[in-house]
């Protein structure tokens, strides 16, 4: 058995609960940071007293004991209790992120038309970070919705189980670099989400999405633009135009639907 599944294992005959209500308490947990399920595993553990160093190499439990120390601790996160509904007051506001116009910056032998390129660019970066990781976040939540917290383990094709695990693995080795992300759907490059969507095609399309294949679609495209971008090469007027709109075709259709996620 897996180290974390033996720790999973002890902390539900501790705390005597279903799998299920751990499962709920992490989800809690990832509305305040996007940690994995085995990182909310081993949080949990820390905080109801079962030694992880029983279990855990030292580097995973100091970065275990840094995520408490930074967003975990004490009076940030209740792990032991639930707010009833009628005590919890729902607040909704509207975000928005402003990024400024201006570049400022030089290089002793690019051109003045790389420079240049550099300014044009930096207004497109935005909508690819933030297009990529709603689509990472909406397949997250409708995958934990639909097969609980654990879904990466139990629903994940293998061949992207193999892909992320050699992922994950080259992190460990060059740990003076961060990691590529908390979660497994993190080390997803954005043109292997689809494969994930199709495992809860049925439970969100058309309630979600209008199709598969308008999403496949938009994925494909803007994987394109995404691949020249973060070459450091330019789009063009018209990719640049067609990222636009794409950004914004998916915004609308996830504001419209957001109730649902």
């Amino acid at each position: 058995m897996k180290l974390y599944l033996k720790i999973r294992k002890r902390l539900l005959d501790k705390l005597k609960i279903s799998p299920q209500a751990l499962s709920q308490r992490i989800q809690r947990m990832r509305k305040i940071s996007p940690i994995t399920n085995e990182e909310g595993i081993y949080i949990i553990a820390h905080k109801e007293g079962i030694r992880l160093d029983k279990y855990l190499d030292k580097e995973t439990i100091s970065h275990i004991r840094n995520l408490i120390q930074s967003t975990f601790n004490d009076g940030v996160v209740e792990f032991k209790s639930t707010p009833s509904k009628s005590k919890i007051k729902k607040v909704v506001a509207k975000r928005t992120i402003v990024i400024a116009k201006e570049f400022e910056g030089s290089d002793p032998i690019l051109p003045d038309c790389k420079l240049n390129e550099a300014k044009d660019m930096a207004g497109l970066y935005p909508l690819l970070y933030v297009l990529e990781n709603s689509i990472r976040e909406l397949i997250d939540r409708m995958m934990i919705s639909k097969f609980g917290v654990d879904w990466w383990i139990a629903e994940a094709p293998k061949k992207l189980k193999d892909k992320v695990s050699d992922r994950m693995s080259s992190d460990k080795k060059n740990s003076w670099h961060q990691r590529r992300g908390a979660r497994y759907i993190d080390y997803l490059d954005l043109n292997e989400l689809p494969a994930i969507l199709r495992k809860i095609e049925k439970s969100i399309v058309p309630n979600i999405l209008p199709t598969f294949e308008w999403f496949n679609q938009l994925v494909d495209e803007v994987y394109k633009s995404r691949c020249v971008l973060c070459h450091m090469n330019p789009l063009d007027k018209d990719n640049s135009d067609a990222l636009r709109l794409r950004f914004r075709q998916w915004q609308k259709q996830i504001s419209e639907k957001k109730s649902m996620i």
